[in-house]
């Protein structure tokens, strides 16, 4: 990548979208006018910080039934986005240390993010090849997904 391209993906005076949605999640991967952008998009659309931490939440629930009740041991997280706590290796290998994630964006400030957190973990590092990394280590973070997911009972 040339310098040129490298510095447009970190031009932290235009709002990137990866950077807003970690905002509206009460991230710390943003910057002044992406939470500026953030502010004019809920202006609009009042519930679109509540609709991006019920998706986030949703990927917790759904992550935590595949791992617990149905025994899904490997999983391909498209379209990540900035690492945000609890990711999908937190919440699988809870149930069991050995699942594998592998994360895929096409966004280039994405990855970078990424390689910055794997590089602490020996056992995971983001592909150099393609926009992808992959986690096979365990996470000490806290999880933060809100409530625990439960079946509804459906009606006749």
């Amino acid at each position: 990548m040339s310098s040129e391209g490298a510095s447009s993906i970190f031009d932290t005076s235009v709002a990137h979208p990866a950077r807003r949605y970690d905002y509206w999640l009460g991230g710390k991967d943003n910057f002044a006018a992406d939470r500026a952008s953030g502010d004019l998009v809920e202006s609009q659309f009042p519930t679109v910080r509540l609709g991006v931490r019920e998706n986030r939440m949703f990927m917790c629930r759904a992550v935590d039934f595949a791992a617990k009740r149905a025994g899904i041991r490997q999983y391909l997280d498209i379209g990540t986005g900035i690492p945000t706590s609890p990711n999908t290796h937190q919440i699988a290998q809870e149930t069991d240390p050995a699942a594998r994630i592998v994360y895929v964006d096409n966004d280039p400030l994405v990855l970078t993010h990424a390689r910055a957190l794997w590089s602490v973990h020996r056992r995971a590092a983001p592909s150099t090849s393609r926009p992808t990394y992959a986690s096979r280590t365990r996470s000490s973070s806290t999880r933060t997904c809100g409530r625990p997911w439960t079946p509804r009972s459906r009606s006749p």
